[in-house]
Protein backbone atom coordinates (compact mmCIF):
# COMPACT_ATOMS: atom_id res chain seq x y z
CA UNK A 1 0.00 0.00 0.00
CA UNK A 2 2.56 2.72 1.37
CA UNK A 3 4.00 3.35 4.07
CA UNK A 4 2.32 6.52 4.19
CA UNK A 5 -0.54 5.43 5.85
CA UNK A 6 -0.97 2.16 8.75
CA UNK A 7 -3.64 -0.34 9.33
CA UNK A 8 -6.33 -1.55 7.19
CA UNK A 9 -8.58 0.69 4.73
CA UNK A 10 -12.57 0.92 6.71
CA UNK A 11 -15.48 0.59 4.71
CA UNK A 12 -17.59 3.19 7.74
CA UNK A 13 -20.78 3.84 5.43
CA UNK A 14 -22.22 2.16 2.00
CA UNK A 15 -25.34 1.81 0.30
CA UNK A 16 -25.30 5.61 -0.68
CA UNK A 17 -25.56 7.17 -4.30
CA UNK A 18 -22.72 9.32 -5.01
CA UNK A 19 -20.51 10.61 -2.28
CA UNK A 20 -18.76 13.62 -2.08
CA UNK A 21 -17.12 16.80 0.27
CA UNK A 22 -15.87 15.61 2.89
CA UNK A 23 -15.35 18.20 5.20
CA UNK A 24 -14.01 17.61 9.17
CA UNK A 25 -16.15 19.54 12.02
CA UNK A 26 -13.20 19.05 15.17
CA UNK A 27 -15.29 20.55 17.67
CA UNK A 28 -17.87 18.01 16.92
CA UNK A 29 -15.70 15.17 16.14
CA UNK A 30 -17.50 14.08 13.04
CA UNK A 31 -17.18 14.48 9.28
CA UNK A 32 -19.71 15.98 6.76
CA UNK A 33 -20.08 14.49 3.24
CA UNK A 34 -22.33 14.87 0.46
CA UNK A 35 -24.35 12.41 -1.62
CA UNK A 36 -25.14 14.28 -4.38
CA UNK A 37 -28.19 12.34 -5.95
CA UNK A 38 -29.36 11.70 -2.54
CA UNK A 39 -29.54 15.77 -2.29
CA UNK A 40 -28.24 15.17 1.05
CA UNK A 41 -25.87 16.47 3.62
CA UNK A 42 -24.43 12.75 5.68
CA UNK A 43 -22.76 13.26 8.93
CA UNK A 44 -20.66 10.63 10.55
CA UNK A 45 -19.69 10.25 13.90
CA UNK A 46 -17.69 7.17 15.57
CA UNK A 47 -20.09 7.11 18.32
CA UNK A 48 -23.42 7.88 16.64
CA UNK A 49 -22.93 6.32 13.42
CA UNK A 50 -23.83 7.32 10.32
CA UNK A 51 -26.70 10.39 9.81
CA UNK A 52 -28.24 12.96 7.57
CA UNK A 53 -27.50 16.13 8.54
CA UNK A 54 -29.59 17.80 5.63
CA UNK A 55 -32.28 16.32 3.12
CA UNK A 56 -32.56 19.34 1.37
CA UNK A 57 -28.87 19.97 0.23
CA UNK A 58 -29.42 21.44 -3.30
CA UNK A 59 -27.52 18.81 -4.84
CA UNK A 60 -24.70 20.22 -2.96
CA UNK A 61 -21.16 18.26 -3.95
CA UNK A 62 -17.78 20.30 -2.38
CA UNK A 63 -17.85 21.37 1.02
CA UNK A 64 -15.12 23.34 3.44
CA UNK A 65 -15.20 25.61 6.20
CA UNK A 66 -14.67 29.58 6.28
CA UNK A 67 -12.56 31.69 9.12
CA UNK A 68 -16.09 32.05 11.02
CA UNK A 69 -16.94 28.44 11.16
CA UNK A 70 -19.57 28.47 8.52
CA UNK A 71 -19.69 25.44 6.40
CA UNK A 72 -19.80 26.47 2.50
CA UNK A 73 -21.15 24.34 0.12
CA UNK A 74 -21.64 24.03 -3.68
CA UNK A 75 -25.04 23.57 -4.83
CA UNK A 76 -25.74 22.39 -8.18
CA UNK A 77 -29.09 22.49 -8.38
CA UNK A 78 -28.92 26.22 -7.48
CA UNK A 79 -25.65 26.87 -9.01
CA UNK A 80 -24.55 29.11 -5.82
CA UNK A 81 -21.67 29.08 -3.37
CA UNK A 82 -23.62 28.79 0.22
CA UNK A 83 -23.17 29.46 3.19
CA UNK A 84 -24.56 27.11 6.23
CA UNK A 85 -24.69 27.98 9.70
CA UNK A 86 -23.76 25.95 12.40
CA UNK A 87 -25.59 25.51 15.43
CA UNK A 88 -24.14 24.82 19.42
CA UNK A 89 -25.22 21.16 18.29
CA UNK A 90 -23.80 20.71 15.29
CA UNK A 91 -26.63 20.43 13.22
CA UNK A 92 -27.61 23.37 10.24
CA UNK A 93 -29.07 26.35 11.67
CA UNK A 94 -29.23 28.54 8.46
CA UNK A 95 -28.58 29.03 5.12
CA UNK A 96 -27.62 32.11 3.29
CA UNK A 97 -25.74 32.87 -0.18
CA UNK A 98 -22.35 33.72 -0.99
CA UNK A 99 -21.98 33.77 -4.78
CA UNK A 100 -24.51 33.46 -7.76
CA UNK A 101 -23.53 35.31 -10.59
CA UNK A 102 -20.74 36.74 -12.13
CA UNK A 103 -20.69 40.00 -14.25
CA UNK A 104 -24.68 39.46 -14.21
CA UNK A 105 -24.26 35.77 -15.66
CA UNK A 106 -25.13 32.96 -12.87
CA UNK A 107 -22.84 30.77 -12.25
CA UNK A 108 -22.78 26.71 -14.11
CA UNK A 109 -22.40 24.72 -11.41
CA UNK A 110 -19.95 25.21 -8.60
CA UNK A 111 -18.02 22.47 -7.66
CA UNK A 112 -15.48 22.14 -5.26
CA UNK A 113 -14.06 25.25 -2.58
CA UNK A 114 -11.47 25.81 0.17
CA UNK A 115 -10.73 29.22 2.23
CA UNK A 116 -7.54 30.34 2.71
CA UNK A 117 -5.99 31.74 5.87
CA UNK A 118 -7.02 35.52 4.89
CA UNK A 119 -10.43 34.61 4.16
CA UNK A 120 -10.44 34.21 0.54
CA UNK A 121 -12.58 31.82 -0.73
CA UNK A 122 -11.53 29.88 -4.11
CA UNK A 123 -13.80 27.40 -5.97
CA UNK A 124 -14.26 25.74 -9.74
CA UNK A 125 -16.99 26.79 -11.55
CA UNK A 126 -17.23 23.57 -14.34
CA UNK A 127 -20.63 22.61 -16.14
CA UNK A 128 -20.99 19.27 -14.44
CA UNK A 129 -24.24 20.10 -12.83
CA UNK A 130 -25.90 21.82 -16.15
CA UNK A 131 -25.00 20.06 -18.77
CA UNK A 132 -24.19 16.10 -19.44
CA UNK A 133 -20.47 16.34 -20.90
CA UNK A 134 -17.94 13.85 -19.15
CA UNK A 135 -20.39 11.44 -16.99
CA UNK A 136 -23.55 11.59 -15.22
CA UNK A 137 -25.49 15.01 -14.74
CA UNK A 138 -25.18 15.75 -11.15
CA UNK A 139 -28.31 18.56 -11.30
CA UNK A 140 -30.65 19.76 -13.84
CA UNK A 141 -30.40 20.25 -17.58
CA UNK A 142 -30.01 24.13 -17.73
CA UNK A 143 -28.25 26.84 -20.18
CA UNK A 144 -24.69 27.46 -19.51
CA UNK A 145 -24.16 31.53 -19.21
CA UNK A 146 -21.17 31.47 -18.65
CA UNK A 147 -18.60 30.86 -21.84
CA UNK A 148 -16.06 28.66 -20.02
CA UNK A 149 -15.19 27.11 -16.76
CA UNK A 150 -12.81 28.97 -14.61
CA UNK A 151 -11.62 28.95 -10.85
CA UNK A 152 -12.82 31.59 -8.65
CA UNK A 153 -12.02 33.81 -5.70
CA UNK A 154 -14.89 35.12 -3.03
CA UNK A 155 -13.28 38.12 -0.73
CA UNK A 156 -14.83 41.31 0.72
CA UNK A 157 -17.42 41.71 -1.35
CA UNK A 158 -19.04 38.14 -1.68
CA UNK A 159 -21.69 38.73 -4.33
CA UNK A 160 -18.86 39.53 -6.97
CA UNK A 161 -16.77 36.74 -7.12
CA UNK A 162 -13.77 37.38 -9.35
CA UNK A 163 -11.98 35.22 -12.12
CA UNK A 164 -8.72 33.89 -10.92
CA UNK A 165 -7.55 31.48 -13.41
CA UNK A 166 -9.69 31.11 -17.15
CA UNK A 167 -7.03 27.97 -18.53
CA UNK A 168 -8.05 24.94 -17.54
CA UNK A 169 -10.61 22.47 -19.35
CA UNK A 170 -12.52 21.22 -16.89
CA UNK A 171 -11.65 22.16 -13.44
CA UNK A 172 -12.60 20.33 -10.47
CA UNK A 173 -10.93 19.77 -7.10
CA UNK A 174 -8.58 22.59 -5.58
CA UNK A 175 -5.86 22.90 -2.72
CA UNK A 176 -3.38 25.27 -1.85
CA UNK A 177 0.09 24.45 -0.48
CA UNK A 178 0.80 24.25 3.53
CA UNK A 179 2.70 27.87 2.63
CA UNK A 180 -0.12 29.00 0.48
CA UNK A 181 2.23 29.24 -2.65
CA UNK A 182 0.91 26.92 -4.90
CA UNK A 183 -2.45 25.97 -6.02
CA UNK A 184 -3.29 22.60 -7.33
CA UNK A 185 -6.68 22.93 -9.55
CA UNK A 186 -7.77 19.12 -11.15
CA UNK A 187 -9.14 19.09 -14.42
CA UNK A 188 -11.09 16.04 -14.33
CA UNK A 189 -11.68 15.75 -18.15
CA UNK A 190 -10.93 12.18 -20.35
CA UNK A 191 -9.33 14.77 -22.85
CA UNK A 192 -6.12 15.96 -19.64
CA UNK A 193 -7.32 13.71 -16.52
CA UNK A 194 -4.34 15.79 -14.68
CA UNK A 195 -3.43 18.15 -11.90
CA UNK A 196 -1.89 21.26 -12.57
CA UNK A 197 -0.17 23.68 -10.28
CA UNK A 198 0.06 27.65 -10.78
CA UNK A 199 1.78 30.35 -8.50
CA UNK A 200 -0.03 32.75 -6.15
CA UNK A 201 1.02 36.31 -6.16
CA UNK A 202 -0.23 39.01 -3.96
CA UNK A 203 -4.13 39.39 -4.60
CA UNK A 204 -4.37 35.92 -5.67
CA UNK A 205 -3.08 36.95 -8.85
CA UNK A 206 -2.06 33.16 -10.30
CA UNK A 207 0.72 32.58 -12.73
CA UNK A 208 3.53 29.70 -14.25
CA UNK A 209 0.55 27.40 -14.80
CA UNK A 210 2.37 24.02 -15.38
CA UNK A 211 1.50 19.86 -15.33
CA UNK A 212 1.74 18.37 -12.09
CA UNK A 213 0.73 15.28 -12.17
CA UNK A 214 -1.29 12.41 -14.53
CA UNK A 215 -4.00 10.38 -13.08
CA UNK A 216 -3.41 6.79 -14.02
CA UNK A 217 -6.98 5.70 -13.75
CA UNK A 218 -9.29 7.39 -14.08
CA UNK A 219 -9.71 11.49 -13.49
CA UNK A 220 -8.32 13.04 -10.38
CA UNK A 221 -11.38 15.22 -8.37
CA UNK A 222 -10.58 16.72 -5.17
CA UNK A 223 -7.37 16.60 -3.17
CA UNK A 224 -5.59 17.64 0.22
CA UNK A 225 -2.13 18.60 1.16
CA UNK A 226 -0.35 17.14 4.38
CA UNK A 227 2.30 18.37 6.62
CA UNK A 228 5.29 17.60 4.45
CA UNK A 229 3.10 19.00 1.33
CA UNK A 230 2.60 15.63 -0.32
CA UNK A 231 -1.05 15.80 -2.31
CA UNK A 232 -3.27 13.50 -1.56
CA UNK A 233 -5.43 12.95 -5.30
CA UNK A 234 -8.82 11.06 -5.58
CA UNK A 235 -8.07 8.61 -8.89
CA UNK A 236 -10.32 5.96 -10.19
CA UNK A 237 -9.11 3.43 -8.16
CA UNK A 238 -7.84 4.41 -5.24
CA UNK A 239 -5.85 7.87 -3.91
CA UNK A 240 -2.28 8.41 -5.03
CA UNK A 241 -0.02 11.10 -3.28
CA UNK A 242 2.41 13.07 -5.19
CA UNK A 243 5.68 15.00 -3.47
CA UNK A 244 5.89 18.61 -4.28
CA UNK A 245 8.31 18.22 -7.12
CA UNK A 246 5.03 15.74 -8.89
CA UNK A 247 6.83 12.40 -8.55
CA UNK A 248 4.40 9.87 -7.24
CA UNK A 249 5.46 8.32 -3.80
CA UNK A 250 1.95 5.96 -2.71
CA UNK A 251 -0.67 4.99 -3.53
CA UNK A 252 -3.88 3.62 -1.54
CA UNK A 253 -5.69 1.48 -3.15
CA UNK A 254 -9.57 1.36 -3.18
CA UNK A 255 -12.35 -1.13 -4.48
CA UNK A 256 -14.52 1.81 -5.97
CA UNK A 257 -13.94 5.52 -7.34
CA UNK A 258 -12.49 8.11 -5.38
CA UNK A 259 -14.02 11.80 -5.72
CA UNK A 260 -12.25 13.28 -2.48
CA UNK A 261 -10.43 12.93 0.82
CA UNK A 262 -10.48 15.03 3.94
CA UNK A 263 -7.93 14.57 6.95
CA UNK A 264 -9.75 14.38 10.35
CA UNK A 265 -9.51 12.60 13.56
CA UNK A 266 -7.74 14.16 16.80
CA UNK A 267 -4.41 14.45 15.32
CA UNK A 268 -5.95 15.31 11.96
CA UNK A 269 -4.12 12.18 10.81
CA UNK A 270 -7.05 10.36 9.74
CA UNK A 271 -8.08 9.86 5.95
CA UNK A 272 -11.32 10.22 4.88
CA UNK A 273 -12.24 8.96 1.60
CA UNK A 274 -15.80 9.19 0.21
CA UNK A 275 -15.82 6.83 -2.98
CA UNK A 276 -18.87 6.63 -5.10
CA UNK A 277 -21.01 4.53 -3.12
CA UNK A 278 -19.63 4.35 0.52
CA UNK A 279 -17.24 6.21 2.63
CA UNK A 280 -14.00 5.01 3.64
CA UNK A 281 -11.03 6.10 6.38
CA UNK A 282 -7.16 5.03 7.10
CA UNK A 283 -5.23 6.10 9.45
CA UNK A 284 -1.81 7.38 7.73
CA UNK A 285 1.77 8.38 9.27
CA UNK A 286 1.28 12.40 8.70
CA UNK A 287 -1.28 14.98 9.08
CA UNK A 288 -2.90 17.55 7.20
CA UNK A 289 -1.07 20.71 6.04
CA UNK A 290 -3.98 23.26 6.14
CA UNK A 291 -2.39 26.74 6.64
CA UNK A 292 -5.14 27.26 9.50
Amino acid sequence: MSDLVSGDLEQLATGLSFTEGPVWLAEHSSLLFTDIPGNAIMRWHDADGLSTWTDQAHFAIGLTRDRSGRVISCEHSTRTLSTLELGPDGNLAGRGVLASHCDGAILNSTNDVICASDGTILFTDPPFGVRDLEGELHGYQQAQEIDGAFVFAVGSTPDAPRAVMKDIYRPNGLCLSPDENVLYVSDSSQEHHKTLAMDVGLGWVLSNLRDFAVMPVGVPDGMRVDAEARLWIAGGDGVYVHAPDGNQVGHVPVPEMVTNVEFGGAELSELYITATTSLYRIQTTTRSGKAW
